[in-house]
């Protein structure tokens, strides 16, 4: 039989009927109930204002919210913080350095610390709180530097190298290392403010690529570009490492050049490479906002007000190609981590070929899109991929601000990307995914 005979006592359907009715009747209930925050939630979010500015503010405020609470909630399984338990000590080794060029100055560049300062002996040590005295990696000291606070001694790493980064580190860690250094805090805690500071940073240079991302095209793939770039700036803020902050002035850098802002361009660039020499790697930027500056002749409608400027981008300018050339012998004798400079007897040939056919492939779409500036971009950091003696992970962090800066075709936004994403799982071994994240868990 192939429709059941309906009988007096089969209900089902009247029984289901009833059951859908009071499911959608409970339904209609909550949604009126969800209604009022269903409207504040779309105010806050700015889904009704098309607002570039709040929308980037809005998605800023809520991570840098997020991220804020995590970390002053979290507890650290190693006392310096770094999601690695250790395997970083560049915050501290900052704030520290911070601490000391009150007192030896521009020698910060010319000399090693260790030729300055001697080391701790092994009953100093063992008296330090347990915090400072944890070992590092071999290339860290703890050193006695008279006058300072015997539980707070000048910890750091690359003690036998020349400090390797531009007066703008200093600048950038002063405020907490006054605070660790006239304050009863600990290490411990230095350090949590530390990553609270980086944190910050990286937000502000979100908010920056956000708003160039809501006034774009809104693409996929830009879309995509831009949450690399979030997960690479979170990722290696949280684990010790300062380069959002020159991330700020290269991404306002970016978005001046599009607005053919040619002094507001320059100068910050001349304010991120002040904050950290592989600002350098992106020095196409700031001859282009030379190039600009030149064919408008801006000059013509500048006015006294613009003079601050000029006076910020010369001071800036001339700080960091100082200490950079105070620093250039020690440079020069690092040890070499790159498999892929061309002058080292270990070169990688297979890996080398691969990245220079990596550059000749997202060259030639380039030129096919006549972007020349990143033409530009990409034939800069081709040579010097190929010319950097010391080649890690993160020192791509700060060159990807090119991927969130504005273009006029989307074919653009994909070569950028394609070229880190590929860069990064080819030369640096680098998982594409962001396999940090599950670090979380155990660092909180």
């Amino acid at each position: 039989m192939l429709f059941p005979r309906k009988t007096r006592g089969n209900r089902l359907p009247g029984v289901a009927t009833t059951t859908i009715m009071s499911q959608l009747g409970r339904l209609r209930a909550l949604l009126q109930l969800l209604a009022p925050l269903w409207k504040v939630l779309r105010r806050l979010l700015c889904l009704d204002d098309p607002s570039p500015r709040r929308k980037a503010l809005t998605i800023t405020l809520v991570s840098l919210v997020l991220w804020s609470v995590w970390n002053g909630a979290r507890t650290f399984d190693h006392p310096w913080g770094d999601l690695s338990n250790g395997a970083w000590t560049d915050h501290f080794s900052h704030m520290n350095t911070a601490r000391v060029f009150t007192r030896v100055g521009p020698d910060l560049w010319r000399k090693p610390i260790h030729e300055m300062f001697r080391p701790l002996t092994a009953a100093e040590l063992a008296r330090l709180p347990a915090d400072v005295r944890v070992p590092g990696v071999p290339s860290d000291g703890v050193y006695f530097v008279p006058g300072w606070p015997e539980t707070k001694p000048l910890a750091t790493n690359w003690s036998h190298k020349s400090r390797m980064y531009p007066p703008g580190d200093v600048l950038f860690f002063a405020p907490i290392a006054a605070i660790y250094h006239f304050t009863p805090i600990s290490l411990k805690t230095a350090c949590r403010l530390l990553f609270g500071w980086f944190i910050l940073a990286a937000h502000v240079a979100l908010f920056c690529f956000l708003l160039s991302y809501f006034e774009g095209p809104r693409s996929g793939v830009e879309w995509l570009g831009v949450s690399f770039l979030y997960s690479c700036m979170m990722h290696w803020s949280l684990e010790g490492f300062y380069d959002c902050a020159a991330m700020v002035p290269l991404a306002l850098c970016a978005r001046y050049l599009g607005q053919r802002r040619s002094l507001a361009a320059i100068v910050a660039y001349c304010v991120a490479a002040f904050v950290h020499f592989r600002a350098f790697f992106l020095a196409p930027w700031v001859l282009y906002g030379v190039f600009l500056l030149l064919k408008d002749r801006a000059w013509k409608r500048w006015t006294w007000r613009d003079l601050p400027a000029l006076a910020v981008a010369a001071g800036c300018a001339a700080a960091s190609l100082y200490a950079f050339w105070l620093d250039l012998p020690g440079l020069r004798q690092s040890g070499v981590t790159n498999p892929l400079l061309l002058s080292s007897p270990g070169l990688n040939v297979p890996m080398a070929w691969n990245v220079a056919a990596l550059l000749v492939f997202c060259g030639g779409m380039l030129l096919w899109s006549r972007a020349w500036l990143d033409v530009a971009v990409l034939a800069w950091l081709g040579l010097t991929i190929f010319s950097l003696r010391e080649f890690c992970a993160w020192h791509l962090l700060i060159s990807m601000s090119w991927i969130g800066a504005p273009a006029r075709r989307q074919i653009v936004y994909a070569v950028r990307l394609l070229f880190f994403v590929t860069l990064t799982a080819v030369a640096l071994q680098e998982s594409l995914g962001p396999a940090w994240l599950w670090r979380l868990y155990r660092a909180g």
